[in-house]
């Protein structure tokens, strides 16, 4: 099902490899080193972290948004590894951080000459400090049972200790002045050459024997070994050391072959061509080769290996690949080509699957990164032009063959070997009774359209979707990140979106809407993003979004229309000048269906945390102004939608100018250890329209105390094996803020030409009148429930940032907060990490105007988070919200949570809504890891009240060799559709959903050796 796709990895996967077997790779591993303070602490972040410890040091191994952070030096990738050298108790030696990133590196700081920066596909350095090392919290996370693969990579990038010395420049010879130009003088930089040592030993106990002689015609030395021989050449760049090991062996030397068999071996410039014969073994790191008979030149670097095997860790797999071939050859430097190649992961004799090609090209095209004006680039480190390199790889006659049966045939693939993909990125099929036969097929516009050297930085794909109860779907996606545009010299990241049916069916959206007719029959969605900066420093994002009807994107993309943000269509210019903002905004309606307002245009300006009387005050403000115009949204065309489709009480159609300006001054004090802040806030706010179509001014102020108190308590005393406690910290905060506000009109008078929500919400909200009390279509809900009434409770008018300056009212209130955190030690002797045991966050708010501010309640705003860490793996929590007035939110939830890493997970929650509408609502997920072979799991939802099943789902996974089997079956009680299906995804590579276990995938096979 994933046919084509897992060709193009092969492919890529073979090419590769080709490399690694035949030596090609020549460059010297190098730390980089960026000089900083070393009393400056290491700040590391990541989304994903692992880590263990290798002998005397800590090894971290970090996925996702990686940062290490030392001052001005800042250091990032998507993945990296750091070896962490702890400094001796009270020596002055600083700690080390050893970093090998990975995946678009990226590194900035500071020199005497000013800034730097580097960027690659990998970067090795290291860091220093006498200071700590904050690092990413890994309380819940085992190790992996065998370190990956970027483990070992960075640390064959790593150089032998005599390296790790800096280059030192030389003095450039005194040259005569000449009267003439001519050519540039090179840098003051001494490039050492390449030292290559040889070394021999023997290979079985009963040593060898070895025939020397002098060719009379080349002068050459040559050597005949026999009786098994262990070859070793260091000094081959990337690739480090290398042991061949044959029966059988001749040896053309230039330097001779005396000290040959020595501990020093012979160290020249590589002049040697070796044969193999007998027991081949090629090894290097974990990758190793098998063969028959093998030929290398060491110093021309090209070779010919027959009848190989190699086994060896890839970029972004866990496991082992398997890679045989007829023949192995490396050209020259820059190419290759396999003949009679077939790559695998099974280790069986005979592989359930392996994908064939009668031949492989491979070429690695170098060329000097230039910038924008064509000029070579300098890396800073090296002071030697940056190269690219652009990995092809050709491959003819491909087959793919599944327990020995040929199943697909492509004459010919090519691709970018740092593509992960070729022309069919994905294919899908599914089966529903709401879209019917669904094929999904998603394709590489550049691959299909042969466009060799696409625009960098970018990716164009089209979809083409057949669905048997909708039709023919098509559309198009253009990705870019950190693309540059013509005539503009700062990248730019975002995408442009597009996808269109005709629509021959009708929508099921669940409940009482399960055959809504669409309002057109050509539906569809355009959605693009834009943001870089401008001129001026100026910050450009641009938006699109074009949808056809209202129900498009709940019937579609139900996902993004719960999730994402409002599909906009507009603009803004932002320039950040210290703590002060300066936007420039613009926005368009094209949706009618959505209540969204217009801005032509709306401009606004921040000053934040600014310092006034000596640092005493510190002064805040936003002000802002536009022509705004309001547009409501247009009522429903089908009969069964508009009989609960109301408008919302604030939705008004008006249009005029609207500006606002709102500021805060506060006065910081420290008093008997707590912080108390008295501040005092105003607002004055103008509309050209109101919800009544009536100009209008309004004024606002607000002054009160903000204050803060914080108190601990140590017990080491309390220790408990089975609770894994090893002494107890109770840490407590008290936050309050009292506050009295006034405002000269009322809030129901205000026009929200600000959006309050989203429009996901919205039409949640024009409905909620009718399903939840039951009132006729356009009659308002309770004021209870109303969202202005909630914003402005919960102090909204209080922050002078607000995205909505129209929310302010006459209040009178106190938010009290009191925050817990009760914490523990936790890990191995010598490796014990403080953990948050148990957090109770409860808080509420008083109302001394009951009647007025909150409907005869004194109390309201009751909240609570509890979070207790029982174990590694296992947690309980509970939270809940509670207004004490009648229609005001009461809702609790408690639940519990246990993960087990590769084995799996299981999550239990009760919630008990209470008001505005009664709900007991129970959901349950299990996924297990049954044996080596099996893995099953199931998702359940219960609403108690009614007694109401809202949907399940199961599946069980046959965990194959070669392969993943899954049998899926679902129930959507809402829109009354049961489905099965069954998903068959190769283990190399996979990445579904039911590759996972507890969110990571399966170990694929070879990942923790022979199974």
């Amino acid at each position: 099902m994933r046919g084509s796709a897992y060709f193009t990895r092969a492919l890529k996967m073979c090419a590769s490899l080709v490399v690694l077997a035949l030596l090609s790779a020549f460059a010297s591993a190098e730390i980089h080193l960026p000089y900083e303070d070393v009393t400056r602490p290491i700040y590391v972040r990541a989304d994903d972290a692992r880590h263990w410890q290798d002998g005397d040091k800590e090894v971290w191994i970090l996925h996702g948004d990686c940062e290490i952070v030392q001052g001005k030096t800042i250091a990032k990738a998507k993945d990296a590894v750091l070896w962490i050298e702890y400094a001796q108790p009270f020596r002055l030696v600083p700690h080390k951080v050893t970093v090998y990133l990975e995946n678009k590196a990226n590194v900035t700081w500071r020199d005497a000459k000013g800034p730097a920066s580097v960027e690659d596909s990998t970067w090795l350095g290291q860091f220093f400090t006498t200071s700590r090392i904050q690092l990413p919290v890994d309380t819940t996370k085992a190790p992996p049972a065998v370190a990956p693969a970027i483990y070992h990579r960075g640390q064959n990038a790593q150089p032998s200790d005599e390296d790790y010395a800096p280059k030192q420049a030389i003095e450039a010879p005194i040259q005569q002045i000449q009267f003439e130009a001519g050519d540039p003088m090179p840098p003051a930089f001494a490039a050492p050459q390449p030292q290559i040592r040889v070394r021999l030993s023997q290979r079985y106990s009963t040593g060898f024997h070895v025939d020397v002689e002098t060719d009379p015609n080349t002068g050459e030395t040559i050597g005949r070994f026999d009786q098994g021989m262990n070859l070793m050449i260091d000094g081959l760049g990337e690739l480090n050391s290398v042991s061949l090991l044959a029966d059988r062996a001749i040896i053309w030397s230039k330097q001779g072959l005396e000290g040959l068999g020595t501990t020093d071996g012979i160290v020249g410039d590589g002049e040697f061509e070796v044969y193999l014969e007998g027991n081949v073994v090629f090894r290097q790191g974990e990758k190793v080769v098998y063969a028959e008979r093998m030929y290398y030149n060491v110093a021309q670097k090209y070779g010919t290996i027959l009848k190989a095997e190699l086994l060896t860790p890839v970029p972004e797999y866990q496991g082992l690949v398997r890679l045989k071939a007829d023949v192995l050859q490396q050209v020259d430097p820059s190419r290759y080509q396999a003949f009679g190649a077939a790559i695998t992961t099974s280790r069986m004799g005979v592989p359930r699957y392996w994908f064939q090609s009668n031949q492989i090209e491979y070429t690695d095209q170098e060329s000097v990164v230039t910038n924008r004006l064509g000029e070579a680039q300098i890396d800073p480190i090296t002071g030697q032009p940056k190269i690219d390199h652009k990995r092809l790889a050709t491959s003819r006659n491909n087959t793919l063959y599944v327990g020995g049966t040929p199943v697909f045939y492509w004459p010919v693939l090519s691709a970018d070997i740092n593509d992960p993909v070729f022309y069919l990125n994905k294919i899908s099929f599914k089966n529903d009774s709401v879209f019917g036969f669904q094929v999904l097929t998603e394709f590489d516009n550049y691959e299909v359209f042969g466009i060799e050297d696409p625009w960098e930085g970018t990716e164009w794909l089209t979809d083409l979707d057949y669905l048997s109860n909708r039709g023919m779907g098509v559309g198009t996606r253009f990705n870019f990140n950190n693309t540059f545009f013509p005539y503009f010299n700062n990248p730019a990241t975002g995408f442009l979106d597009a996808w269109a049916i005709y629509d021959t069916g009708t929508d099921n959206l669940g409940a009482d809407r399960r055959d809504i007719p669409p309002e057109t029959d050509f539906r569809g969605r355009v959605w693009g993003r834009h943001r870089q900066m401008t001129f001026w420093d100026f910050q450009f994002t641009g938006e699109l979004g074009v949808i056809s009807d209202r129900n498009f994107l709940e019937s579609y993309y139900e996902k993004d229309w719960d999730t994402q943000k409002d599909f906009d269509t507009r603009f803004e210019l932002k320039r950040l000048v210290g703590n002060q903002s300066f936007n420039i905004q613009g926005a368009n309606r094209v949706n009618d269906f959505f209540m969204q307002t217009e801005w032509l245009p709306k401009l606004d300006y921040y000053m934040l945390g600014q310092p006034l009387a000596f640092d005493r005050l510190t002064y805040f403000s936003h002000s802002t102004i536009g022509y705004a115009r309001l547009r409501p949204s247009s009522p429903p065309e089908d009969p069964t939608e508009l009989a609960k489709w109301s408008a919302l009480p604030y939705e008004t159609d008006s249009e005029g100018i609207v500006g606002s300006s709102r500021h805060e001054i506060d006065m910081p004090l420290e008093l008997f250890g707590s912080k108390v802040v008295p501040y005092a806030l105003g607002d004055v706010t103008y509309q050209a329209q109101d919800i009544n179509g009536d100009d209008m001014l309004r004024g606002y102020a607000q002054g009160g105390i903000r204050g803060s108190i914080m108190a601990w308590s140590v017990n080491r005393q309390i220790q408990c094996q089975l609770l894994n406690i090893n002494g107890i910290a109770h840490k407590v905060t008290l936050y309050g803020d009292m506050y009295y506000a006034d405002s000269s009109q009322d809030l129901s008078r205000v026009a929200i030409y600000n959006k309050l929500n989203d429009d996901s919400q919205e039409a949640f909200q024009r409905r909620f009148g009718v399903d939840t009390y039951g009132l006729p279509a356009g009659v308002p809900v309770p004021w209870q429930v109303d969202p202005r009434n909630y914003a402005y409770r919960t102090n909204q008018q209080g922050q002078v940032t607000s995205s909505v300056s129209e929310i302010a009212d006459d209040m009178t209130a106190a938010q009290l907060q009191l925050r817990q955190t009760w914490q523990t030690k936790r890990g191995g002797p010598g490796n014990e990490k403080i953990i948050d045991w148990v957090k109770l966050d409860v808080g509420g708010t008083i109302f001394p105007d009951a009647d007025r501010d909150n409907f005869g309640e004194t109390v309201g705003l009751l909240n609570y988070q509890f979070n207790w860490q029982v174990g590694n793996r296992l947690s309980v929590f509970s939270n809940g919200f509670w207004d004490l007035f009648d229609d005001g939110l009461q809702t609790v939830t408690i639940g519990s949570a246990i993960n087990r890493t590769q084995v799996g997970n299981l999550y239990l929650s009760y919630t008990n809504t209470v008001q505005p509408f009664q709900s007991q609502l129970i959901l349950a997920s299990l996924q297990y890891r049954l044996s080596d072979k099996w893995f099953g799991g199931l998702g359940t939802a219960y609403d108690l009240t009614g007694n109401t099943n809202l949907g399940q789902n199961v599946f069980l996974t046959r965990i194959g060799e070669s392969s993943l089997v899954t049998l899926n079956f679902t129930v959507d009680n809402s829109r009354n559709n049961v489905g099965i299906g069954i998903n068959i995804e190769p283990r190399f590579f996979a990445s579904g959903q039911y590759s996972k276990i507890n969110g990571e995938p399966i170990p694929p096979l070879g990942a923790y050796g022979l199974e």
